[in-house]
């Protein structure tokens, strides 16, 4: 018989929680202002072995306090988990919700996994309302995600949940690369890209499944209009998600991603076969540096994801073609697919690797979130 960990109270795992990251964060500032300061240290002839003891001591410290920091936050959320099977949390349901924002820890297998979520004003628990999953870019998070693509503001418009998972990085990864380095990065593993995800082949879909569930528990979620968004990294999360969880996603919309490609020097990976039709809608700039538009050594063209899609959603394979009166936006539509699905294509001649029509990219002439929301409206699984 599976044996549950103990149930904590919520304020005391609140407040403890709360002051073990304000102390690391605290100390892993301190430490990494006094390295700065170490560093101008230039009359200084032994400023190069200062430097190092105190990164040495940064290390030491910000161990000792993980081993504190650690069985607190596996409680995060009052949470117990299944001992027989691990890498499924089991978060009690609340009995209510209130509109506004949160930040919110999960448990999968020996990983604590974080995630945004954002309750629109017109939400109502009687009542299931469509989920839409954003998946942020390389070395950005969940924060970053949700401002640069303006999807709480259009959730509260059009009366949607929106939920900002942050890709893996473990604690002590997060501060030997910040006290280290002076940064952090959070990946995920699209099964070719990108980082530090893939070299420790963390277990990205895992994690998000287990997400949908708990959300399923905790919220009135409409089963039939489950949703997944994301550029770039994020952008082949979206894809390898929607092939993963063809069962459960509806539409997907990846920006600036591909369905697969090399890591670093190994084997071609190309995101599985799924086994049920998923509407897709796909953004792309033509003077994309990172993400190459035609593909390249480490990606798989843009063309071939689409046709990917084409195929397995058994879509005419003839397209019907619209071009902005700018000429800048060529949009390809797939129609007739299987379950009345379609793949949608948008090409931006003049877009390089971005997030189209957002503040942070200014100079497109369509917004991909409001693309995005009106392609998922129309196709509800």
């Amino acid at each position: 018989m599976a044996v549950s960990k103990t149930i904590l109270n919520k304020a005391e795992i609140s407040s403890s929680f709360s002051f073990h990251i304000f102390l690391v964060t605290f100390v892993t500032f301190f430490i990494h202002r006094r390295t700065f300061k170490s560093k101008r240290l230039i009359l200084d002839d032994n400023r190069e072995e200062k430097i190092m003891k105190t990164k040495i001591a940064g290390i030491v410290v910000c161990m000792m306090l993980i081993a504190v920091v650690l069985p607190v936050a596996g409680t995060i959320n009052g949470g117990a988990y299944n001992e027989s099977n691990s890498n499924i949390p089991i978060i009690p349901k609340e009995p209510s919700i209130s509109p506004g924002d949160y930040f919110r820890f999960i448990r999968v297998g020996w990983h604590i996994r974080t995630y945004r979520i954002h309750i629109p004003q017109s939400y109502d628990e009687m009542n299931p309302m469509p989920l839409v999953i954003s998946v942020h870019g390389f070395t950005s998070n969940s924060m970053s995600n949700e401002i640069m693509t303006g999807l709480s503001e259009k959730a509260d418009e059009e009366g949607f949940i929106a939920v900002y998972p942050n890709g893996a990085t473990d604690m002590l990864f997060l501060m030997f690369s910040r006290i280290l380095l002076g940064r952090y990065g959070r990946y995920w593993n699209a099964g070719f890209c990108c980082g530090n995800a893939v070299e420790r082949d963390i277990d990205d879909v895992g994690f998000i499944r287990a997400l949908i569930e708990n959300l399923q528990k905790n919220i009135n979620i409409d089963s039939n209009r489950i949703y997944v968004t994301g550029m770039s990294n994020g952008g082949m999360m979206s894809h390898r998600l929607g092939a993963e969880f063809s069962e459960i996603i509806a539409a997907i919309a990846p920006v600036t991603g591909t369905i697969g490609g090399r890591y670093r020097d190994g084997p071609l990976y190309i995101i599985p076969d799924p086994e049920h039709p998923v509407s897709v809608i796909i953004f792309h700039g033509m003077k994309d540096p990172l993400v190459p538009y035609e593909g390249s050594t480490n990606f798989i063209s843009v063309n071939e994801s689409v046709s990917f899609w084409v195929e397995h959603n058994n879509c005419d394979t003839i397209p019907q073609i619209n071009i902005s009166e700018s000429g800048n936006i060529i949009i390809r539509t797939y129609t007739n697919g299987n379950n009345d699905t379609e793949v949608v294509f948008y090409t931006f001649v003049n877009g390089g690797h971005e997030w189209f029509g957002s503040d942070y990219f200014p100079s497109s002439e369509s917004s991909a979130t409001d693309l995005i929301w009106d392609f998922f409206t129309k196709h509800p699984k």
